[in-house]
């Protein structure tokens, strides 16, 4: 796992290694920096053991009006949600094509705010970076196709996580966002992590360029 700042990452590393009766090991990094994502992947695949697959999961959200929006918002968004994500696949995909590997696997989070501005939220600029994502995913697929690179997105709706404290925080402002939705609730992590593991598997070896919403029928309003 890697992580940025999350104070608890080698806690729950140490909680999946129990529960699975796996290795799992949490590293810090930046997942802006290229260079230190390339190095750290170079050092997972030393220490660990080789990287078969990668999902690209970190994202920001200010919620302010549009009119209220700053560069300095523009760039702690876009920064991080696309470029981040990018930085990502790539430190992926120049290890799996330095050792020849022909079956790597990437999944993007993106977001169903890709497709849909959720009524009252004013989040414009995370709108758009998730939009972005879903059409990087598309072009890394064309692009890395003849790698044997498998690139395909998730796009969630609410989730129960951190990102999304004020909804833990408001009642009211919970039940509207499950309001929104055909479902009448907000999904929790472990429902979203089936898709990735979908398009990590054996059974999406056909599957490049996709795209699975996951959002509890918001996006059908």
């Amino acid at each position: 796992m890697i992580y940025r700042s999350a104070s608890d990452a080698d806690e729950v590393a140490a909680k999946v290694a129990e529960k699975y009766d796996v290795r799992c090991q949490a590293f810090k990094c930046d997942v802006m920096d290229k260079e230190a994502m390339a190095e750290l992947l170079l050092k997972i695949y030393q220490d660990v053991g080789p990287v078969g697959g990668i999902v690209c999961n970190a994202g920001v959200n200010i919620r302010k009006p549009a009119l209220e929006m700053t560069r300095e918002d523009f760039d702690n968004q876009l920064g991080p949600n696309v470029w981040g994500v990018l930085s990502c696949a790539q430190a992926a995909a120049a290890l799996w094509k330095k050792h020849d590997y022909k079956d790597g696997r990437i999944v993007i989070v993106s977001s169903v705010c890709a497709h849909v501005a959720v009524r009252g939220a004013s989040q414009c600029l995370y709108n758009t970076s998730k939009g972005a994502l879903t059409m990087l995913a598309k072009s890394l697929a064309e692009e890395w196709a003849d790698q044997g690179i498998l690139v395909n997105t998730l796009s969630p709706g609410f989730v129960d996580t951190d990102m999304n404290q004020n909804l833990r925080d408001d009642e009211k402002l919970n039940k509207g966002a499950a309001g929104l939705t055909a479902l009448n609730r907000i999904s929790k992590p472990h429902e979203q992590a089936g898709a990735v593991l979908f398009f990590l598997s054996e059974y999406a070896t056909y599957a490049t360029g996709a795209e699975m919403i996951v959002d509890g029928g918001l996006a059908l309003y």
